[in-house]
């Protein structure tokens, strides 16, 4: 279950996200003399972020729509409630959205709408007029030089008791930035328009009601789609509203900025002057709530409001800085999770964990750090009290009973903000900051070969990849992926750190037994391991090849038996191929025989244990095999031929292996005798466990029988074609035939007809057979 804002219980401890510390009422002020004073020019730059809420009588709208529709005709306004009725024939209940459902009830929603499509407005003065506000909106929105659309999204009719309680809108279209409710003259009482802000009421629309225009004249009201907002009880008559969504222009990437020279000018002073000693970074909480669509599709396009304003002065002020002094910027959607350990109705906060997902300033998505344990510096030029800055993004979540625990809960605080850091620390704050395969991509491209900082940037990313899985009983640790083991192998061969190189491989490499592309790691490893001495690095190389693990579902990687042989075949002979070959014949004797003998690793095995100097190593491999079913020794048999044809007869190891070779011969010999026989229709082999007449049949002479009653009792025809289908399906072991379920004087039968299938089969393995 899903509530409302944040609990002030979750910082009785007076801890706030991402290292904030003080009491609900303290007013947060950003460390360092440089970013106090971009504090303070940004708080300057608020008068340009528009309107939050504005409306009133839509004076370039003609009083009458033209309002036609499909399956009403012409509305004139105000509606009657003869009309009202005739249009709810044509309308739907308005649903609301609750978490990803859509749902219907009368106590949050009561009202009736339909789609555009079957709305028109004939009055051409209406576009025109539409077109004017649309104007006059981006402006006071703050979007001066912007070509804002306006799309019909709803018309929506209220009548007695017709309400919605609090909520806020969904992104109904690309670029949405607002809201636009234009109400048609309208004969009501109650029904207003409120817009909160920080959980108060900030904006009443009445749409003309307090001076009696609203009979007469459209009226309307403008809010930002993330703004909470609620329409109050009609209490008399109808109310009759189109609902229009607000828009970027489709190709629209970035806004446009009506830049203030002397606003950028002091800004730009501030961002040169700061210190990277003193002041490192910095975040500014925004003040709009976004989706991630917006921030993929828009980057900072995407803002609104006191954010647009914001950070367009703060871009434009990067701009102009000397290269060597500007911020790096990135937008990052802040996560805190607060962990409690309930029992009943008693809960404590245990744990905190911040994490942050990451995108440039054009909303390319970067990754996630989970479980972030550096602070943040935050701006504040609203001057809010951590309470405002944080409770009206908290959402509390309550699951059931699991297992011997009791009831789990746990509170997120979520929103989006700009983090910015100086150029010249870049390196130094992704390493700190960012995913962990951004970090380790921007080492490459630096070809950085210094091992102090990849031992600090691997300690700092263990950490907090350990402090995962120790949150909650429920929580996990994330695992690196594939690709950045593959670079982080090229940049420990560069810093040439063998320390380096065993805590990787005993801290942060994830088991690689059948993970995913791993086989893309087995050059980076094979480099490893010809980098180091074996002494330095041979145990955590073995310790990382000798694990398995039991993967749920299909197995997408080799196996670190088949990983192991390949990185052998990498090597030259010394210590390392050595212990690794030895691994593999120790791993292989404990491996399913029916995936050891598979081509892959039964070749690899073979030929390394064939010309393995080391006689145990030989023996333990072909000990191996000799204990193998001969069915399953079509790939040892044919490697083994391969490996031996140039190989002496005199050779000690010659007849211990032409002895596994003879052994899969003679199989295939007595394979042959059983399959090449003439044709005839008894199928000796035949299994049908479900009846022992059947099975009788089929291993007969017949062509034929009939499943009367007393071979088989069937509840009735459907019993009977269900049954027939059914052991067509699972039980042609060793035989082939067809079922047909037929019913004579009301008894159900199913006649058993044998076929050539199985004889034709049999031939074709036969060939098959005799060529091995």
């Amino acid at each position: 279950m899903d509530e409302g804002e944040g609990d002030l219980d979750d910082f009785k401890d007076c801890k706030w996200p991402f290292g904030g510390n003080g009491k609900p009422e303290d007013v947060a002020i950003p460390s360092g003399a440089g970013c106090a004073q971009i504090n303070d020019v940004l708080a300057r730059a608020d008068e340009k972020a528009g309107e939050f809420s504005f409306g009133g009588q839509a004076h370039v709208l003609p009083s009458t729509a033209g309002l036609f529709v499909d399956g009403v005709g012409s509305i004139p306004v105000p509606i009657t409630a003869e009309q009202a009725e005739m249009l709810i024939t044509q309308c739907e209940k308005s649903p609301f959205g609750h978490d990803f459902d859509t749902k219907m009830d009368e106590n949050v929603r009561k009202s009736w709408q339909l789609e555009p499509d079957m709305v028109q407005l004939k009055n051409p003065l209406w576009k025109t007029g539409l077109d004017e506000l649309t104007k006059t909106i981006a402006l006071r929105l703050g979007y001066e030089n912007i070509p804002l659309e306006s799309t019909l999204y709803k018309l929506l009719m209220y009548g007695e008791g017709g309400h919605f309680v609090k909520h806020q809108d969904t992104e109904k279209k690309d670029g949405m930035i607002a809201t636009l409710v234009v109400q048609l003259p309208s004969l009501h009482e109650g029904g207003d328009l409120v817009v909160h802000s920080k959980g108060k009421v900030r904006y009443r629309h009445d749409f003309g009601k307090s001076d009696g225009t609203a009979a007469y004249l459209p009226h309307y009201a403008v809010h930002y789609a993330d703004s909470e907002h609620a329409v109050e009880k009609v209490t008399k008559g109808y109310r009759l509203v189109l609902v229009y969504s607000i828009c970027l222009p489709k190709t629209m990437r970035h806004f446009k900025r009506d830049p203030d020279d002397g606003l950028i000018e002091e800004l730009a002073e501030a961002i040169a002057n700061i210190d990277p000693e003193d002041d490192d970074s910095f975040a500014l909480l925004l003040g709009h709530n976004y989706t991630e669509k917006s921030i993929m599709d828009l980057g900072f396009g995407a803002f609104k409001g006191i954010d647009r304003a914001r950070v367009g002065v703060l871009e434009g002020a990067n701009a102009v800085v000397p290269t060597d002094k500007q911020l790096k910027l990135l937008i990052g959607k802040l996560s805190h999770d607060i962990f409690y350990e309930t029992e009943y109705t008693n809960s404590r906060v245990f744990a905190h964990m911040n994490s942050i997902t990451w995108y440039s300033m054009a909303g390319e998505a970067l990754g996630s750090t989970r479980n972030l344990l550096s602070t943040l510096n935050f701006l504040n030029p609203s001057q809010e009290m951590l309470v405002e800055l944080w409770m009206p993004h908290g959402i509390c979540k309550r699951g059931g009973y699991t297992g011997n625990e009791g009831p789990t809960k746990s509170t997120v605080y979520c929103t989006y903000a700009i983090i910015a850091w100086p150029a010249a620390l870049h390196t130094e704050k992704t390493l700190e900051y960012m995913p962990e395969d951004v970090g380790v991509e921007l080492l490459s491209a630096q070809k950085s070969t210094d091992a102090a900082v990849l031992r600090d940037f691997l300690e700092n990313l263990n950490a907090r990849l350990e402090g995962q899985g120790k949150v909650a009983w429920y929580s996990y640790r994330d695992d690196v992926s594939v690709k950045f083991c593959r670079t982080l192998c090229e940049l420990l061969v560069a810093a040439g750190d063998s320390e380096l190189v065993n805590f990787f491989f005993s801290k942060l490499c994830p088991s690689l037994d059948g993970l995913e592309d791993n086989e893309s790691l087995i050059q980076p490893m094979i480099s490893i391991v010809r980098a180091f001495d074996w002494n330095d690095i041979g145990q955590v190389i073995l310790k990382t090849f000798g694990e398995f693990v039991s993967r749920r579902g299909e197995i997408l990687g080799a196996s670190n038996l088949e990983m192991n042989l390949k990185v052998v075949t990498g090597l030259d002979n010394g210590a390392a191929k050595q212990a690794l070959l030895k691994l593999a014949a120790e791993k292989a004797a404990c491996f399913p025989k029916d995936g050891l003998c598979l081509d892959g690793p039964v070749e690899l095995l073979l030929e390394h244990a064939i010309r393995c100097e080391d006689k145990t190593i030989f023996d333990s491999v072909v000990n191996v095999f000799k204990e193998v079913d001969a069915s399953l020794l079509e790939y040892v048999a044919t490697t083994i031929s391969q490996s031996i044809r140039d190989m002496d007869p005199t050779n000690e190891r010659y007849p211990v292996l032409a002895s596994i070779v003879s052994k899969r011969i003679e199989w295939l010999k007595s394979q042959i005798e059983v399959l090449d026989k003439p044709f005839t229709w008894e199928m000796s082999d035949a299994e049908f466990s479900d009846n022992v007449k059947v099975q009788a049949f089929l291993r007969g002479p017949a062509v034929s029988m009939k499943m009367t009653k007393s071979v088989h009792k069937f509840k009735g025809f459907q019993d009977a074609r269900n049954c027939a289908a059914d052991w067509m399906r699972n039980n042609q072991r060793n035989a082939s035939f067809e079922m047909q379920a037929s019913s004579t004087s009301g008894n159900a039968i199913v006649t058993i007809t044998k076929t050539r299938k199985w004889y034709t089969g049999c031939q074709r393995n036969c060939t098959g057979t005799r060529r091995s």
